[in-house]
């Protein structure tokens, strides 16, 4: 087999992504998911995480605070270790050690612009049932034993800025939205330079300047911790492709079998891609044959249960407990992508 060609094909892969889903959809996913990050006090939502907090207010705010971060499996442990320090309940916690790397702002964006929209809000939904579900299951079955503190994080130096935050977030999500659905070239630069003008009239009316600076090197920091393991998954995705005859992914997983939804759970749990990776990974498994019930099953376990978060996440838990929660999500997970591969064919 020569080489040439298969450096090629990931590099071939790598271009039509930087000129496809670059610009429009991850340029302001960065900028959403450091704005969230910064510019929303989280600190007030995180002290409500607490046992004794009622589990109506506290699994919300849980699986929210996750959604504010762009985590992979292994990222996430030290926030949920350091949550599970300051008092929050194991349930809560359990929750929000799904959420975080399941459900990211960043995470959701990408996969609606990259494989469509009724995966990404079927995804966001299956991942909050799935917090849900492990979080009550756990903390019901093997309960805490550690007396509740108050959970602190410290200060929170952001204030609430409820209009300039909602003009600000409406303003980003609708560059993104506009960026990925508007194909005429002129019309889609022409609402784009209006929408970042908007930008700059709120951050200038409703922010301080500290905020913006702090934002901007949040957003920044995402692109630095991110970008380069999503260009290495697009690249040896393109070779994925390159190399695997789409044949044995089609007879394999081209279907809606129990087999077939269960194979790419196992995958990712033994293939470990930090976050984002999994999206252009399934997208390559996609164009060659997955059936869209197998691709759900991926998504919704690949981000969460890789072999060396099991491993970490068992010396804060225990045995037991890490056990029922990777047979949980790997449970759940198959069942999820065999309702949503029964609904995308109906």
């Amino acid at each position: 087999m020569e080489f040439l060609p298969i450096i090629e094909a990931g590099f071939n892969a790598l271009k039509d992504y930087l000129l496809s889903h670059t610009l429009f959809c991850l340029v302001p996913a960065f900028f959403i998911a450091g704005a969230m990050s910064t510019l929303i006090p989280k600190g007030k939502l995180l002290q409500h995480l607490g046992k004794d907090s009622p589990k109506y207010k506290s699994y919300p705010i849980a699986i929210g605070s996750g959604l504010l971060l762009a985590t992979c499996s292994c990222t996430v442990i030290p926030l949920f270790a350091g949550i599970r320090k300051g008092g929050a309940g194991l349930g809560p916690a359990m929750a929000f050690l799904y959420t975080a790397p399941a459900t990211n702002i960043v995470a959701i964006l990408y996969t609606g612009s990259l494989i469509g929209w009724d995966v990404a809000f079927s995804r966001i939904g299956f991942s909050i049932i799935f917090a849900t579900v492990v979080g009550l299951v756990i903390a019901k079955i093997l309960p805490d034993k550690q007396i509740s503190t108050p959970v602190d994080l410290g200060k929170d130096s952001s204030k609430s800025n409820t209009k300039g935050l909602l003009l600000l977030f409406g303003t980003l999500i609708t560059i993104l939205f506009v960026g990925t659905r508007i194909d005429e070239a002129w019309l889609k630069y022409s609402v784009e330079i209006i929408l970042i003008g908007m930008i700059g009239l709120i951050v200038k009316r409703y922010f301080q300047k500290s905020e913006f600076v702090d934002w901007m090197k949040e957003t920044f920091g995402f692109v630095k911790t991110i970008g380069p393991y999503l260009i290495i998954g697009v690249f040896f995705s393109g070779i994925l492709i390159y190399l695997l005859p789409s044949e044995i992914i089609g007879e394999y997983v081209g279907n809606n079998s129990i087999l077939a939804l269960f194979i790419p759970v196992a995958f990712g749990v033994v293939a470990y891609f930090p976050t984002l990776v999994e999206v252009p990974m399934a997208n390559a498994f996609l164009q060659m044959g997955m059936a869209r019930g197998p691709l759900m099953a991926y998504l919704l376990s690949d981000p969460v249960i890789s072999l060396p978060s099991i491993l970490s996440v068992r010396k804060l838990i225990g045995n037991k407990r890490i056990l029922v929660y990777a047979g949980m999500i790997v449970v759940l997970s198959v069942v999820a992508g065999y309702v949503f591969g029964v609904l995308s064919t109906s």
